[in-house]
């Protein structure tokens, strides 16, 4: 997997210069795989992060959900490389929410990726019985709304929210207070998504 991430680093058109290294070279190899075209933009911006999602980011996506299997020590968080941890997260549709860029600028894309990952580990805390461990978070809903959509739905009362399906599977969905009320009610595991981690990037 690594060898493969640095190949597409340096096979990318244009150039994105030398195969980064460092704390958060994974997240940034994979992040190019996910944004494709977009990918210089999306690198670019990533350097505009807050330290907290920037690291989020990093942690996150240096976990591989396979036992035995980690990458190099140089390329990754030390508390990922010194002691693995799971589960590891797979946000399916990630590629085509960072690929649908519109009018939104890239950073505020990779916080909502960041504030999605900061949640499902909320719902699945990190241990090290589950280094071995996947666990699919869906972002369907989401994939192709831009984020003035998003917010929108937060301005006529609705909220969205991350909700554990099962062991394995969490959705981000948008919820009515009636159906928030209806979840509590019913125990179901979810985390409210804030937004309010957009406020460090300004309205553009």
């Amino acid at each position: 997997m690594e060898e493969y991430l640095q190949m597409r680093w340096r096979e990318h058109e244009p150039s994105m210069g030398p195969v980064p290294f460092g704390d958060t070279a994974i997240a940034k190899l994979r992040l190019l795989c996910m944004a494709q075209m977009n990918a210089p933009v999306v690198l670019r911006q990533f350097a505009d992060l807050t330290d907290e999602d920037r690291d989020i980011l990093s942690v996150e996506m240096a976990r591989t959900g396979c036992v035995g299997q980690s990458f190099s020590s140089s390329l990754c968080p030390k508390e990922v490389g010194q002691r693995l941890e799971g589960p590891a997260f797979l946000v399916y549709y990630g590629p085509a929410f960072l690929q649908n860029l519109g009018n939104d600028s890239a950073v505020r894309k990779l916080s909502i990726l960041a504030e999605i990952y900061r949640e499902a580990r909320e719902l699945w805390p990190a241990a090290v019985s589950k280094a071995a461990v996947s666990v699919t978070i869906r972002i369907d809903m989401i994939k192709a709304l831009s984020i003035a959509e998003m917010l929108q739905a937060t301005q006529r009362g609705d909220v969205w929210l991350l909700v554990k399906h099962n062991d394995s599977e969490a959705f981000v969905e948008r919820s009515s207070n009636k159906k928030l009320n209806k979840m509590i009610a019913t125990a179901q595991m979810f985390q409210v998504l804030d937004l309010t981690c957009l406020v460090p990037y300004g309205s553009a």
